[in-house]
């Protein structure tokens, strides 16, 4: 766009103009990325691809010297809104926005919660952290993302810029415990817009709040929202807000009461919160009975006791489901799930070896073939105890279930902990989110040296940049695959608040005399 200086790009609803102060002395619009590399643009290229470049010319450079090219990337709806931003870029030096943004960012971690006295990279982490988590709320419609996306064509995933509930419900507990509530709030004043009329909530959204494709029913994600808007309201003791969400609390509640199973007193089968899998899951299990404690809760906040009797007595029924059917003698730790659903091969298979299998017919006649039970380990697990407390952490079963998952699910070269027994995503890697779970049981246990080992080893995988990614190469210890993440991020800063909180770190700062 000549009169502008620009070269202008276009995705959805957005447009993007491309330009500096400097004026550019050649460009290419279509297959620029290898013309770029020999220095010859040839402008305007009509074909499919999306890639462009600017070139400028510097004469009489002399030896040493340093050229400063700034570069802008204005966004708007409409062209003329990109056009005006660019203008608006432009008509200050470099320099200027520059200072603009140390000083907001400064200004955002005066707001919180000081990082506590701890060593130098545990501080510059928690900051880091602050400012991950922040970048990947929305400032419109507060949703918070998982991460940026890495993975536009979907090569290898499904995407990850979506909000998931279970993501933001671990976000906005780590954002209350730093003093970043207003955040928080503005989260779950979103979910209340996201909700289904049924009073559940579907698997993610985009940014902006609208839904986005899924693979059906998660029935974790609506359950983590309302023992997130517990915590929410636990930490500000805001009555507005408890008015505000409580009609969304109360259909949410209800929803979940309908999916109960009457035959296992869990809920039905779902998708896992890895989302690979349907089965009546011990970890879903687990934030259900969360989710219907925070019900019960905001129940009683009302004066309603009956109501509050009601979804206890269901959280108290999956506990005891959870006790009782789910603990696996033979490998000394809970069953990941029940009723797995699995192909029919599978299925068949297991019956000639004598498991326990089962099948079940839906309204169109299709058969869903399913083993009785599934034992393999996964880090999901302490779920039950941390962080929705359906067993005590000092419970047998819970402090079997945690032996059993370190010792199974430790990665024998770089150390880190994998998300359960062979995990063929990206490689089975070991996750930081995975690593800082197993750190928070650990702490909750008071078994602090083993916590801060777990730790020390999420601080030493940060990249370069600070940032945490969701998993670490099991061989060579370099990042893999998404950063930042921003769960990996709230899973740190819960860790640290919870050292604070026990006393192993100091929480600000001693002043010198």
């Amino acid at each position: 766009e000549e009169s502008n200086d620009a070269l202008v790009h276009l995705r959805h609803e957005y447009i993007f103009s491309v330009s500096s102060s400097n004026v550019c002395a050649g460009y290419q619009a279509g297959s620029a990325w290898s013309d770029a590399q020999d220095g010859e643009l040839d402008g305007n290229v009509i074909d499919m691809t999306p890639d462009g470049a600017l070139s400028w010319r510097f004469d009489d450079v002399q030896p040493g010297a340093v050229i400063d090219v700034p570069v802008y990337i204005a966004a708007g709806s409409t062209r003329q809104e990109a056009y005006d931003t660019l203008a608006k870029a432009k008509s200050q030096p470099e320099a200027h926005w520059r200072e603009l943004t140390i000083s907001y960012w400064h200004g955002f971690l005066a707001a919180a919660v000081p990082a506590p006295a701890a060593s130098e990279s545990v501080r510059e982490l928690y900051e880091r952290s602050l400012l991950a988590m922040k970048l990947m709320s929305d400032e419109r419609s507060g949703s918070v993302v998982a991460a940026p996306e890495f993975d536009e064509g979907f090569t290898r995933c499904g995407g990850y810029a979506y909000c998931w509930g279970r993501d933001a419900a671990f976000i906005t507990t780590a954002l209350d415990r730093v003093g970043l509530q207003e955040l928080s709030t503005r989260f779950y004043d979103w979910t209340l817009t996201a909700q289904d009329p049924d009073g559940s909530w579907q698997q993610r959204h985009y940014h902006d709040g609208r839904l986005a494709p899924s693979w059906g029913l998660q029935i974790d994600e609506g359950a983590s929202i309302l023992w997130g808007m517990w915590q929410h309201y636990a930490h500000t003791r805001d009555a507005a807000f408890a008015d505000r969400v409580w009609p969304a609390v109360a259909k949410g509640a209800d929803f979940l009461i309908g999916y109960l199973d009457a035959e296992t007193g869990l809920p039905l089968p779902s998708r896992d919160l890895w989302e690979e899998r349907s089965a009546e899951h011990t970890y879903s299990a687990a934030a259900v009975y969360g989710g219907l404690t925070a019900a019960a809760s905001f129940a009683r906040l009302r004066g309603d006791e009956a109501l509050a009797a009601g979804w206890s007595r269901a959280a108290d029924t999956i506990a005891r489901s959870i006790r009782e059917r789910c603990w696996n003698e033979e490998r000394g730790a809970l069953y990941r799930a029940l009723k797995l659903g699995v192909p029919e091969g599978v299925y068949r298979e297991a019956a000639t070896q004598g498991q326990p299998v089962s099948t079940s017919v839906n309204a169109k006649g299709y058969v869903t073939y399913a083993l009785e039970f599934d034992p393999v380990l996964d880090i999901s697990l302490l779920g039950v105890s941390v962080p929705f407390g359906v067993l005590p952490v000092d419970d047998p079963i819970m402090i079997s279930t945690a032996e059993a998952v370190e010792q199974a699910l430790t990665a024998p070269v770089v150390g880190g902990i994998k998300r359960y027994e062979n995990d063929p995503y990206i490689g089975g890697n070991p996750w930081i989110l995975t690593t800082l779970w197993l750190c928070h049981y650990r702490i909750a246990r008071g078994q602090y040296d083993e916590a801060w080992r777990h730790l020390q080893w999420a601080v030493e995988h940060r990249t370069a940049m600070g940032l945490l990614p969701e998993q670490v190469d099991q061989l060579t210890g370099e990042t893999a695959w998404v950063v930042p993440l921003t769960w990996s991020h709230a899973m740190y800063i819960l860790a640290v608040q919870m050292l604070v909180e026990h006393g192993q770190i100091p929480a600000t700062q001693a002043t010198e005399s």
